[in-house]
């Protein structure tokens, strides 16, 4: 075969030849590697290239996940024994590895000469969780109907992608950042060996949803990530202000001293993995509900993010990506759910709940919504409370951000459609639209129903549309505005659709002068 030379399914990478397998019009190679094994003296490091290999490898499964704890585990909440099958999502990795920087593509029409938009997956868990490899993020529908090429990327998270011992050598310099520079990694992959798949190396959109959402903002503000992507989708997640190295510096020293390994760099490579998870796992200070997260491993300040995403944003270190941001309506019910006196709380019961999240801003923070929002339940009030503060409001700050650094076109959007809770409103909480915008709802009941064509020619069509044209438009939905700082525009994702300017107004006002918690990631 001669350079990217399609045969049989048979496509040649800088590191050797691939074979995926073709159903129903889509090609799907799965557990492509990117990058070479991280475990021992890979740990901490930025990734290095792929072994190379002889022959054609089958890369019909997907490759190993990273070792790490279980979404429960991270949530410190029960998970519902239903949420696999009805979001055909995971609740924990079914193999791991840390031999796990690799990717998945889905592609309508391998060969040089396509050139398709390419999209780029990036998962959720909220830096500590997750994979490519769940049912959800199987990319064959979004790849058939959208006429793109799409990848979904592996990499390292929790302790493994973001324990910073940059103090034990030049070498780890940058180990706080190796999970959002295996990213890059798996960009500059894209860029080297897309074509051969039928993708276009210079239409690369990065999307991701939660955890993914604050790997996308991260991205924005690192100079590594420039001309490796040009259109970027922010949705329910986002991180503005990245780990400073002494904060950074209380969790490592917390491992370290659990491990008993001193400041030996070998042993930290010899290390069993599970000894690192464990730690991690039993982190001082880490989460005691789901809405507070309390001590992670998340992105550090360092030579690849030297500035917070923020303040890189707004100077315009990726001021040429085309940008979507966005959340749902009711994020945070997803997180709320376990509290058992949710229903039936009061406001004594909501502010209760505010403090250990909201510290001295909660007192003041409840007395402006309930001034402004006087027909509201306290249940109302602690989902939108904790939404504007986790979600919506950051969100609406990276746009914010983007345009003032003279960022090119940016657009904002909510997703409104939803279910009945108990009391009869309408509540679309954390997660349920992505089934729409992948085009999945064959692998997710929870998505199913009369509305489902509507919102998935609106969502999945926006993000195709932003692939192909850079702009989110589409037939379904009515004409979508840029955003400005003067008009505001958002896109309401409901049945049907309609543009408001300006929605959350009042709440940026109420929270002036406060930071909320969402800006340091989900």
């Amino acid at each position: 075969m001669k350079g990217n030379e399609v045969s049989k399914g048979e496509i040649k990478t800088i590191a050797g030849t691939v074979r995926g397998v073709e159903t129903d019009g889509v090609w799907a190679f799965k557990g492509v590697p990117y990058g070479a094994d991280t475990s021992g003296d890979g740990r901490f490091r930025p990734a290095r290239p792929p072994q190379p290999w002889t022959g054609v490898r089958d890369c019909v499964e997907y490759g190993p996940s990273v070792p790490q704890m279980t979404i429960e585990q991270m949530l410190g909440v029960p998970v519902r024994e239903e949420a696999e099958s009805l979001m055909g999502t995971h609740s924990y990795e079914r193999v791991m590895g840390e031999d796990c920087l690799a990717l998945n593509v889905w592609t309508p029409a391998v060969g040089a000469d396509s050139a398709l938009p390419v999209v780029v997956w990036l998962h959720g868990g909220g830096w500590s969780t997750g994979s490519a490899s769940w049912p959800l993020y199987d990319f064959s529908n979004l790849a058939r109907h959208g006429n793109v090429v799409a990848v979904g990327i592996n990499h390292r998270v929790g302790i493994l992608g973001f324990l910073d011992v940059s103090r034990l050598g030049d070498e780890f310099a940058d180990s706080g950042n190796v999970g959002m520079l295996d990213v890059v990694s798996a960009l500059e992959w894209i860029r080297d060996n897309i074509a051969g798949f039928g993708g276009d190396p210079g239409s690369v959109t990065v999307f991701g949803e939660s955890g993914g959402g604050a790997k996308v903002a991260t991205l924005l503000g690192m100079p590594a990530g420039r001309g490796l992507f040009h259109k970027a989708v922010a949705m329910s997640g986002s991180m503005l202000i990245a780990q400073e190295p002494a904060d950074a510096a209380i969790n490592t020293d917390a491992v370290l001293e659990r491990l008993g390994i001193g400041t030996d760099t070998a042993k930290l490579a010899a290390l069993d993995v599970a000894a690192l998870i464990e730690a991690e796992v039993e982190l001082p200070g880490r989460n005691a509900s789901g809405l507070m997260r309390g001590r992670v491993f998340s992105p550090v300040l360092g030579p690849s993010l030297p500035q917070h995403p923020d303040q890189a944003i707004r100077a315009g270190v990726n001021a040429d990506v085309r940008l979507v941001s966005g959340c749902t309506h009711d994020e945070t019910l997803g997180f709320l759910f376990a509290d058992p006196d949710l229903w039936t709380l009061d406001d004594v019961g909501v502010l209760d709940r505010l403090r250990p999240f909201l510290g001295d801003d909660a007192e003041r923070l409840f007395a402006a919504y309930r001034a402004g929002r006087p027909d509201d339940s306290p249940t109302t009030m602690i989902i939108a409370i904790t939404t504007d503060a986790a979600f919506r409001l950051p969100q609406i700050s990276l746009a914010d951000a983007h345009v003032e650094g003279g960022g090119a076109a940016t657009y904002v959007y909510e997703y409104r459609w939803g279910f009945e809770d108990p009391t009869g409103r309408v509540v679309a909480p954390h997660g349920t639209d992505m089934p729409y915008w992948f085009d999945n709802v064959d692998v997710a009941a929870i998505a199913a129903g009369p509305h489902a064509d509507d919102l998935v020619a609106m969502m999945s069509g926006a993000l195709v549309g932003l692939a192909h044209t850079g702009a989110p438009d589409n037939p379904a939905l009515p004409s979508w505005p840029p955003y400005t700082l003067d008009e505001r525009a958002m896109m309401h994702f409901d049945v049907p659709a309609r543009i408001e300017h300006d929605s959350y107004g009042a709440e940026r006002e109420w929270w002036s002068g406060i930071v909320p918690p969402g800006f340091r990631g989900s």
